[in-house]
């Protein structure tokens, strides 16, 4: 992994079926692989995910990409993402391509993981 990208990634449980990853940093061409990467082991466990997208502070069109094969990858395995918490940058980006029909969207993380507990 290139020791410059401009990534952090923080994981938590919210219970036993739901995973919790912080992103803070860039979600760009550079960053997006990492993102797969890390999201491929949480998929491997067969839990639901809650991205929270509070501290992203850039989401390019490869973030964006990301994020859709992502939804597509969990929902072949019967399980769900949520998005959660997003910063203005990335929530301005959401908006103006109007991904809302195929991400779902939280306010906050709470919600996030308590729609995904409920569903598990």
């Amino acid at each position: 992994m290139n020791e410059h990208v401009a990534i952090h990634f923080t994981e938590d449980s919210g219970g036993p079926a739901v995973a919790i990853l912080r992103i803070r940093g860039r979600l760009d061409g550079e960053t997006a692989p990492t993102l797969l990467e890390r999201c491929a082991r949480v998929q491997s466990s067969g839990r639901h995910l809650v991205l929270n997208l509070s501290g992203v502070t850039f989401l390019g069109s490869s973030g964006v990409g990301a994020l859709l094969v992502l939804v597509e990858r969990f929902r072949e395995q019967s399980r769900s993402i949520r998005l959660a918490a997003l910063s203005q940058p990335a929530l301005t980006v959401v908006e103006l391509l109007d991904l809302a029909q195929y991400l779902t969207i939280d306010a906050t993380e709470a919600i996030a993981v308590t729609s995904l507990a409920r569903a598990a």
